[in-house]
């Protein structure tokens, strides 16, 4: 058996590898739960599996060429996950799905309990909280708040489960990049994309119902406390929960309030804030041993051609003109 374990820090992951049967056994019972049934495996296949964390949320990769079949209970978070190769059947609630090669699915309600069955299968998943998915879908965080359900358990296209499994792919490329411990609001906004593509790709009743005190708390006040806000730490992994609770309203309120006095959104406004510390660190830096890229993660821009296009749109140039410039 072989196991290695990297620092822990807005990027921490390991791997974990073995051909003993009882070892998987174990461990699959500790992941999934005290009911599982596990077929022996063919001699010498092993046991694979791998993680990292971007943040708050885990992506995961689990390969064991048996079948094996387990019940849980509730996750307490959202969990999708994508079948590689093999297949899957799981259960929750009344609702059933097979999955096969290239399916992508939600495994359950985040608050019941589940049970799911594996076809000498390779799964990948990505679980992402339910705090954080509330807050990219602008649930007010103070306010009691019925469980998130999806309305449906697959994505609403083939385009959108195609857009998922490229979100996955770009931010376990784009972190894995990254030293061990790096720069955190790189990993915090990779986290919120993943949230948003759940949004995005499932439907769900994730999205707050407008009542009338949210329009009626859209006023010029509520925008300059947020705006204090974001502009004394803009280098804090913030998002639009934290924001709406410093401005004293609810998240959509808060967009309301935006849209209404400056005419963009509040993560709009902090992308923003944020750029103009990226143009500043850019003119202050030394080109010998500054890069682009680095200051582009230091303040939260991981994909390097949008942060580069927002530049030219904001500033005239590239940011490398800037940079040389300095």
């Amino acid at each position: 058996m072989r196991r290695q374990q990297h620092a822990t820090g807005p990027r921490a992951g390991h791997t974990f590898r073995t051909s003993d049967v009882d070892v998987a056994r174990d461990w699959l019972r500790s992941a999934y739960g005290t009911s599982l049934r596990m077929k022996t495996p063919a001699p010498a296949s092993p046991f694979t599996y791998t993680r990292d964390d971007v943040g708050p949320v885990s992506l995961s990769t689990i390969s064991l060429r048996t079948e094996y079949a387990y019940a849980t209970g509730p996750l307490g978070a959202v969990a999708i996950t994508h079948v590689v190769g093999g297949r899957m059947a799981r259960e929750c609630a009344d609702d059933s799905a097979e999955a096969g090669p290239g399916d992508v699915l939600a495994i359950s309600q985040p608050h019941l309990p589940y049970a799911g069955r594996v076809y000498s299968a390779e799964l990948r998943a990505v679980t992402v909280p339910l705090g954080l998915v509330g807050d990219v879908a602008g649930r007010p965080a103070d306010r009691p708040a019925r469980p998130l359900r999806f309305t449906r358990f697959t994505p609403v296209s083939t385009a959108m489960a195609d857009q998922w499994k490229r979100t996955v792919d770009y931010v376990e490329e784009s972190i894995t990049r990254l030293p061990a411990g790096g720069e955190p609001l790189v990993a915090d906004a990779a986290a919120r994309m993943l949230a948003a593509t759940v949004l995005a790709a499932f439907p769900t009743d994730a999205r707050p119902d407008p009542v009338l005190a949210d329009t009626r708390d859209a006023t010029p006040e509520t925008v300059r406390r947020a705006v204090a806000f974001i502009e004394s730490q803009p280098d804090a992994p913030i998002g639009l929960a934290e924001m709406a609770a410093a401005a004293a309203v609810t998240p959509r309120a808060l967009q309301y309030a935006f849209r209404r006095h400056l005419g963009t959104t509040p993560t709009a406004y902090l992308r923003r804030t944020r750029l103009a510390l990226a143009h500043a660190d850019l003119v202050a830096a030394d080109p010998a041993r500054d890069t682009v890229t680095a200051i582009a993660n230091r303040w939260g821009f991981h994909h390097q051609g949008r942060f580069s296009a927002a530049y030219r749109a904001a500033y005239g140039g590239p940011p490398g003109r800037t940079l040389a410039g300095s």
